[in-house]
């Protein structure tokens, strides 16, 4: 993909409204009786009262506190609700929530006869056609929508959400361009900025996807014990930089002291720098704060926090 492809594609996620098949999530319903006080007890946002059309985004935590997911959680009316999981790990997911379905009758079904695709930017909703069955989920904080299709019907309806897309000067959007878009935002990503060595709060994710007004949840004691402590060690930061990094590269002081290390990065050609999300000590998690490492002089601009 050329520079300039995907520069216009992060522009339309910014301005206007961008389309992507989210393939790398799968729906997950969840059934029975108990379904919706047991998956209150299991996440870190509230759903103990959502209507029809919803969605609340929350994370699946560990008993100790660590992430192992961020989800959206769709209130499909009728037909019960549902969670918008990570395929790569999804195994693993399944098994962590089964482990703690007791006496409650909840069941876990897996829909591969549907797949995701979501529309974002400002204008996402002047894209969404009537008819489909859609879901405010703001993923790169410009507002979005997702939509559930049958998975038979993906091409099609991305190609139709495409070129109403394109009416108003936005389109499909590629991973480049995606990936783009979302360091320029500063949204952390699932397996690349926070995972199962992440607290909610490290990664800046307790803004918008944990309640601290709801019942008892999963690894409640150790995220309210952070909150109300705050005694974080590390923090995910923005970060820009004439050099080019890359993930995994350390971050240090000028001394050469380890402060943290890159978790991703981008090259953005219309900018001619390179935009990254690291972790570093949270005494140096502050914007403005000049760092370095084995490339390159590097500025922290911001301090992650995903409303």
């Amino acid at each position: 993909m050329t520079s300039d492809a995907r520069v216009r594609e992060a522009g339309w996620l910014a301005t206007t409204a961008g389309v992507r098949a989210l393939d790398d999530r799968v729906l997950v319903s969840v059934r029975g009786d108990d379904a919706r006080t047991w998956l209150n007890g299991q996440i870190t946002n509230d759903v103990r009262s959502t209507h029809a059309g919803d969605a609340v985004y929350a994370l699946a935590i560990h008993v100790k506190g660590r992430v192992l997911a961020d989800l959206f959680v769709l209130d499909r009316g009728e037909r019960g609700l549902a969670m918008t999981l990570p395929r790569r790990n999804l195994a693993a997911l399944l098994e962590h929530f089964e482990r703690y379905v007791i006496m409650e009758d909840v069941e876990l079904v897996t829909d591969e006869g549907v797949v995701l695709i979501t529309v974002q930017g400002p204008r996402a909703k002047d894209v969404v056609v009537e008819g489909l069955e859609a879901y405010a989920c703001d993923r790169l904080g410009q507002g979005g929508v997702d939509v559930i299709v049958p998975s038979g019907q993906r091409d099609a309806v991305l190609a139709t959400l495409g070129e109403r897309a394109a009416g108003i000067g936005g389109g499909v959007v590629s991973d480049e361009g995606w990936e783009l878009a979302r360091l320029r935002a500063a949204r952390p990503a699932l397996f690349a900025d926070f995972g199962e060595h992440t607290y909610p709060q490290e990664a800046g994710l307790e803004q918008g996807a944990v309640s601290f007004q709801k019942g008892c949840y999963l690894g409640q004691e150790v995220v309210c014990m952070l909150e109300n402590r705050g005694q974080l060690n590390r923090r995910l930061v923005a970060i820009e930089s004439e050099a080019e990094l890359e993930p995994g590269l350390g971050i240090t002081d000028a001394s050469g002291t380890k402060l943290g290390e890159i978790t991703s990065a981008v090259r953005d050609p219309e900018r001619a720098r390179t935009l990254a999300l690291g972790f570093v000590k949270r005494a140096h998690a502050s914007a403005g704060t000049e760092l370095t490492s084995d490339k390159g002089a590097l500025r922290v601009t911001a301090v992650v926090a995903s409303a």
